[in-house]
């Protein structure tokens, strides 16, 4: 009875091509484990840097007639400008750093397309450089953590693989 059940949440999880079996559940247990986990690290991260986003994004709109915009950029900028003051959650906070790092290769994105500069005034181009380097700065690299439990200890996955 167990096996059946297993085996019919392996053929809920499996991809094209996988095999009905128990080890394709774990295998998608342990993937969207290491997804969130990730997900989570990230959020924290980006929630770390929004104190220098927020700076960044009030630099920007106070220079934004400075700043050759698309509609790409013209949409970053809008959400940036709609909530600079409104995040209070760590998503959120982590959401606006993202929304600061797309503005940036948007702009430089259309600049390039179009053979001409970024910024038409000195000021904006300041607040450019720095949000430039706020977003392309080197961003740590989330570790994946190994298979089993947090004490070091073999999940009961990795036992049964052992035992094999």
């Amino acid at each position: 009875m167990y096996q059946k059940a297993r085996r019919l949440k392996a053929e809920q999880v499996r991809d094209t091509g996988d095999r009905r079996t128990p080890e394709i559940a774990c295998e998608h247990e342990d993937r969207l484990a290491a997804e969130q986990r990730a997900g989570r690290a990230l959020m924290l991260v980006q929630e770390r840097r929004f104190p220098v986003a927020r700076q960044i994004g009030r630099l920007l709109l106070e220079h934004r007639d400075g700043i050759v915009l698309d509609s790409w950029a013209t949409d970053w900028l809008g959400e940036i400008a709609e909530t600079i003051d409104d995040r209070d959650d760590p998503a959120e906070r982590a959401q606006f750093t993202g929304w600061v790092e797309s503005f940036v290769p948007a702009v430089h994105g259309h600049a390039r397309q179009r053979n001409q500069p970024s910024t038409t005034a000195e000021e904006a181009g300041r607040a450019l450089a720095l949000a430039t380097e706020f977003t392309f700065q080197e961003r740590p690299k989330i570790p994946e953590q190994v298979p089993g439990s947090q004490s070091g200890n073999p999940t009961r996955h990795e036992r049964r693989r052992s035992l094999s």
